[in-house]
Formats: C-alpha cells, sequence, structure tokens
C-alpha cells in the first residue's frame, strides 16, 4: 500500500499553501515567470496569477514579486520569504516521509517524534542506541549526574556539563536518546569486576574477529543489543556465554527534540 500525505497549510482560515501551490511557485522560481512557471506547473495563466496574488494577500511578506511585461506577464522572482517557504515546506515533506514509513514499520516505535526521527531519519556513528526516560537529575559542580531508565527497565548514568543540560531542556521524564560508541564499551564475564560506571548484563550473540580488532555483540537482559569493539589482543567472551557490557557515565552522549 502506497500512502501519500498531501500537506496544506491554512492562513486566516483560507488554504495558503497546498502541494498544487508549491510546485507552482517552485516552477515560477525556475522559469523566472508566471507564465511560465503556470505553464510548467500545468495550469492555466489565470489560476497561477490568482494565486501568487492570494498568497502574498495571506503571507506576512510577499512570496513573488513580478514585473509587467504584457500578455506574457512578465519576469517574476521568488523573494527571500518564498524561498523560505519552499524550504520550510521540503522539510516538512520529509518529517511526512518519515511518518508514512513509521506507519507502514511494525517494528518503529509510534511513541513519541523522536522515535520515529531516530529512526528513519538520524544516522549517527554511534552504533549503540537506547531510548531513555530521564529519572533524576543531581548536580555535581559544573556537571550534572543523569540518572536515566531504558525503555527495557534498565538503569544508566550520564555525566554531563550543567550548560548542555540546560541546552538539552533536561527535567524528570524528559525522553532521550542515549548514544554510546563501540570502542567505549568493554565485555566483562559475570566473574569479573568492571569498574565504576554503567553495567547491562546479557548474552554473547556474536563475535566477529578482525584484523586489528573483534566486535562482540551482547543481547541484553533487559531486551536489545549492545556492540562492543575490542583490540584483538584482549580476551573475549565466547558466544552464548553470560557477561556484561561496561561504560562509563561520561562516555554516554544524550540526544532530545527541542520542545
Amino acid at each position: 500500500m502506497e500512502l501519500e500525505i498531501l500537506l496544506s497549510l491554512q492562513q486566516q482560515g483560507r488554504l495558503f499553501i497546498t502541494p498544487k501551490r508549491v510546485r507552482l511557485l517552485k516552477e515560477i522560481h525556475r522559469e523566472g515567470s508566471i507564465s511560465k512557471g503556470a505553464k510548467a506547473a500545468g495550469i492555466s495563466y489565470k489560476s497561477a496569477w490568482d494565486a501568487v496574488k492570494d498568497m502574498n494577500e495571506l503571507a506576512l511578506q510577499p512570496l513573488v514579486t513580478s514585473e509587467t511585461g504584457g500578455k506574457g506577464g512578465g519576469g517574476a522572482r521568488l523573494t527571500a520569504y518564498g524561498t523560505r517557504i519552499l524550504k520550510m515546506y521540503g522539510l516538512l515533506a520529509q518529517i511526512e516521509r518519515m511518518a508514512v514509513d513509521a506507519l507502514q514499520d511494525d517494528a518503529a516505535s509510534l511513541d513519541s517524534l523522536l522515535s520515529v526521527v531516530s529512526r528513519f531519519g538520524l544516522q549517527t556513528s554511534a552504533r549503540n542506541q537506547f531510548f531513555a526516560n530521564v529519572q533524576a537529575l543531581n548536580p555535581d559542580d559544573l556537571s550534572q549526574q543523569v540518572c536515566l531508565t531504558l525503555k527495557g527497565g534498565a538503569t544508566v548514568w550520564a555525566d554531563i556539563t550543567e550548560r548542555s543540560c540546560r541546552r538539552l531542556g533536561l527535567f524528570e521524564g524528559k525522553e532521550v536518546l542515549a548514544l554510546i560508541k563501540a570502542p567505549w564499551v568493554t565485555i566483562e564475564s559475570e566473574s569479573e569486576a568492571c569498574l565504576p560506571g554503567n553495567r547491562l548484563p546479557g548474552v554473547v550473540r556474536e563475535v566477529i574477529f578482525g584484523e586489528q580488532f573483534n566486535e562482540v555483540i551482547l543481547t541484553l537482559d533487559q531486551g536489545g543489543d549492545i556492540c562492543a569493539l575490542r583490540p584483538v589482543h584482549e580476551p573475549v567472551p565466547a558466544p552464548r556465554e553470560h557477561a556484561v557490557a561496561c561504560f562509563s557515565p561520561d562516555q554516554v552522549i544524550l540526544a532530545t527534540l527541542e520542545n
């Protein structure tokens, strides 16, 4: 099933921006003329002129400026505001696409915009990404010890600066994305004692051997996987062994959407 969202914006109870008008604005920008833009968009010159007049009247400032040129309609160009309207509509179209993809993907969470954006629109170099909620904020000099509850129920601590905490607008209950790069994770056996920090127990699902590094993938008891990238000289547990993923609070990167 192919779904498409047709986004329209209203101003003062009247249609302001529609997909057809967006196409017209694009063609006017490309052709430099309302008449040529109308022809390229597949609409009459009168309809195009009426649409431009309507948008200019409804907007805070004109989207299109034109010069009289007789029967042909003269030259026309988008204003800086009109160009921003097109760019804004393009961003909204990307969000629409992510929403449609999320709807048709049974594995995608629709609990929050952050989860949708992270799955379909956010690419990072960090292999390990976990959705979490802020459980507590504990100030420590110029930093904040942020206690996080992962979606599976486990607790993770992140150590970030006070300034970063304010910039992210963190508060108890806020959803965040916790990122941990694979080289920052160590995998220890259950009998070994991890250094003070975060501990996530699980079972080794796979070990991929390389020339300089070995990749260890641990299926966590709380659900989900965590990946560790370790130098070849370090011992690694075998598949199906119980182990613990360890990483420091200051190696947890937090990301969130602005309120």
